[in-house]
């Protein structure tokens, strides 16, 4: 089973948070750039990027488009939707098999001045959180992907950044040689989008029904011990 990932109350758990992104990185330096496509559904940039809801002094000025488009994902903070595999490219087995029926949920969790994160669960499976930030004037979307223990997978933190404005409605995530991008898209009152394209098609579309939220599912795995953000009333 498939989908998304996730702060520390004493100086141990900060430490052995240090320890865990230490080894990520140190993992990014000895890795080779590509990596299997299984849970993480892409090809994978190791490069860390910090999960600390606190982000610069100074947050990166963005161009009005992604303005808009950061203020539209703001109005869902606190809110969880359901969704489901929209689209899955015919004959590909392989996603077929990781996304096809399962339930998802993407849950607007942590809203930070500088940093969006919005877990996403398929099934049981609570390993993926999108964290999403402003970044030399645009936005970077990174994948953090966790095991049951909340210890980092050995892909994480992979994504890319926007190359162009993009629209108030969407953004389109690319990897600097690669034809192929991250889509989020969002359709006003109907649905939350998030997929892989290839410059003529979808590969692969999860659509989150934005029409009326649901329950929050409980924390991903990783994020155990953090709290929304804005607190819950």
């Amino acid at each position: 089973m498939p989908l998304l990932r996730g702060e520390d109350e004493t100086d141990m758990k900060r430490s052995k948070i240090g320890s865990l992104m230490l080894t990520a990185l140190l993992a990014a330096a000895c890795g080779n750039g590509e990596a299997p496509a299984p849970a993480t559904d892409a090809a994978v940039d190791h490069t860390e990027v910090p999960a600390t809801g606190e982000g610069p002094a100074a947050r990166a000025e963005l161009p009005p488009e992604q303005q808009e488009f950061w203020t539209n994902l703001e109005e869902h903070c606190g809110n969880a939707y359901p969704g489901y595999a929209a689209i899955i490219r015919e004959g590909d087995t392989r996603r077929e098999g990781l996304y096809g029926g399962y339930e998802m949920v993407a849950h607007f969790r942590q809203c930070f001045e500088d940093e969006l994160r919005i877990p996403g669960h398929i099934g049981e499976d609570r390993s993926r959180t999108w964290i999403l930030t402003p970044v030399n004037g645009g936005l970077d979307l990174r994948h953090d992907h966790r095991e049951p223990d909340g210890s980092s997978s050995e892909n994480t933190m992979y994504g890319a950044s926007t190359s162009d404005p993009g629209t108030p409605l969407r953004q389109e995530f690319t990897r600097e040689g690669q034809r192929g991008f991250w889509v989020l898209e969002m359709v006003p009152g109907e649905r939350f989008s998030y997929g892989n394209h290839d410059g003529d098609e979808w590969l692969v579309r999860f659509d989150f029904d934005i029409s009326e939220p649901i329950d929050p599912p409980p924390p991903p795995w990783g994020y155990e011990d953090t709290e929304p953000h804005p607190p819950v009333n």
